[in-house]
């Protein structure tokens, strides 16, 4: 009979474990609401720490990152640390209204690399589509939303004109950028191959910001998900700043042609790469090993 209350305390430790593991995966970025009627914003994660500012019951604000019962969050532009115990997340369809404000990546210098361009069209897809105008039309939405997020955004062409590799990556070394994004469509000799991926070449850094970027994609888009590539890609292997190529979905693929010409679908991709470089520039995908 003794042996009951040890039980039960394995139980309890067990069952606390399991919930802790929960909380520290919820999705990236989600949207939580004070659930008290005032909560103090702290600059560090402690009740000794100076409050920078207070929230009401109701206010809506981004969660950053977890430590132990404190939640680091963006509100109104301006990040501060909350207790964990006063906040809950919002319904589904306020997640999907609320956005992350501006200046969340204010500061930061983002090279948006369309692909392709002038003399290469890139792959040809089902109705002679050429994977060089899908590419732009998406890198002008993608630079549109950074820009609203508050990043300096630079785009490597601008119209449909030849840009060489190599002065590609000179353009992001020259802005000295945060991160360079090359953005592609894919193609294949059998129609029902679909899906996107996204590459990196070699650094941990390299890998973070994929990792942020691709997770953040499979948040978003209703596309199969074909992974996270490591590859040699010029643009990728002799580029000094943070890079990732992305390849944004089959233009070989009747169906998936339709989803990708939509507006739809190339604005949810730019929010999601927006919401990828924030999960990025504030730690929450940096790899632990």
């Amino acid at each position: 009979m003794k042996v009951l209350p040890s039980v039960s305390v394995i139980l309890c430790f067990f069952l606390l474990f399991e919930f802790s593991l929960v909380f520290a995966e919820e999705k990236k970025g989600q949207v939580y609401i004070v659930n008290t009627p005032i909560l103090n914003m702290r600059e560090d994660p402690s009740i000794e720490s100076d409050v920078l500012g207070r929230l009401v019951q109701g206010n809506f604000l981004q969660v950053l990152q977890h430590k132990a019962n404190w939640s680091k969050v963006n509100f109104d532009g301006k990040e501060a640390w909350v207790a964990s115990d006063f906040i809950i997340p919002a319904k589904e369809e306020e997640q999907d209204s609320f956005f992350i404000t501006p200046e969340l990546l204010d500061g930061y210098t983002i090279v948006i690399d369309p692909g392709h361009g002038g003399k290469d069209p890139g792959a040809i897809g089902i109705n002679g589509v050429h994977e060089k105008d899908l590419i732009l039309s998406t890198s002008k939405k993608i630079a549109k939303q950074l820009r609203e997020n508050g990043a300096k955004v630079v785009l490597t062409r601008t119209d449909d004109y030849f840009v060489s590799l190599d002065e590609r990556i000179n353009i992001a070394h020259a802005h000295n950028a945060d991160a360079f994004i090359s953005i592609h469509y894919n193609a294949f000799s059998i129609e029902n191959v679909q899906g996107f991926n996204t590459y990196y070449f070699s650094s941990a850094t390299n890998r973070n910001l994929a990792k942020a970027i691709h997770g953040s994609l499979a948040e978003e888009v209703n596309l199969h998900n074909r992974g996270l590539l490591e590859d040699d890609y010029r643009v990728l292997r002799k580029n000094q700043r943070p890079s990732v190529l992305i390849e944004l979905g089959f233009i070989t693929n009747s169906v998936e042609l339709k989803t990708l010409q939509s507006d739809g679908y190339q604005s949810l991709v730019a929010k999601a790469i927006a919401k990828g470089l924030m999960d990025f520039f504030h730690g929450r995908d940096e790899d632990e090993t």
